[in-house]
Parts: C-alpha cells; sequence; structure tokens
C-alpha cells in the first residue's frame, strides 16, 4: 500500500528537480545573451569614437584655431572637448571624446601640429 504513495511523490519530486535544472540552464543562457548584447554594443560605441577621433585629428591639420574652436560632432551619443597649448611654433590640442551616457567609452590623445610658416 505504500508503494502507490510513493511512486507518485517521487514523480513530483522528480518534476521538480527537473524543472529547477532546466530554469537555472535556461537563465544562465540569457544572462550570457545579454552580456553578449552588451559587449557588442561597447565595441560600436568605441569604434564609433574611434572614427570620429580620425576626423577631428584630419580636421586639426587642415584647419585653423578658429575653425577647429567651433567644431562639434552632429552626434547626440558623444561630447567632443578639444583644449590647444601653443608653444613657440607647435599647438598642442587635447582631444576628448566620450559618451555622454553611463556608457564607459572615453577617447583621449593628443595631437601636436607644427604653426611655421611653410614656404
Amino acid at each position: 500500500m505504500e508503494n502507490k504513495k510513493l511512486k507518485p511523490s517521487f514523480a513530483l519530486l522528480l518534476t521538480i528537480i527537473l524543472v529547477g535544472v532546466l530554469f537555472l540552464l535556461s537563465y544562465s543562457i540569457l544572462q550570457s545573451d545579454v552580456f553578449s548584447s552588451n559587449l557588442n554594443r561597447l565595441k560600436y560605441m568605441n569604434l564609433q569614437a574611434n572614427i570620429y577621433y580620425d576626423y577631428v585629428e584630419k580636421y586639426i591639420q587642415e584647419h585653423s584655431d578658429k575653425e577647429i574652436k567651433k567644431l562639434s560632432l552632429n552626434d547626440s551619443r558623444f561630447n567632443l572637448i578639444i583644449t590647444s597649448k601653443t608653444d613657440q611654433n607647435t599647438t598642442y590640442y587635447y582631444v576628448i571624446i566620450e559618451a555622454k551616457d553611463d556608457t564607459p567609452i572615453r577617447l583621449s590623445k593628443k595631437i601636436i601640429k607644427s604653426t611655421y610658416n611653410k614656404l
């Protein structure tokens, strides 16, 4: 008589354990997908910041100081900060490109522009 009561209890226990294991497995898969998606977004943002830096570097080499001070990015996701320091015949531009949101993307580099008179 006790045998008949134990079989359904054992089946229920086994079902609960299997559901728990499947839940944990699916949770870890979803968590890794979210992590992968966030990583891809960070890679994209870093690539975009590098593209902007290349553009700013070329712009600085080809334009005057007045034009450089007016430069801004037409992107709502990034801030552009350019500071300059002049020594004799050389101007140093410190370029900072950073994300406006809480994304940890910040690119800062120094660009040297020679200001001597070209013949």
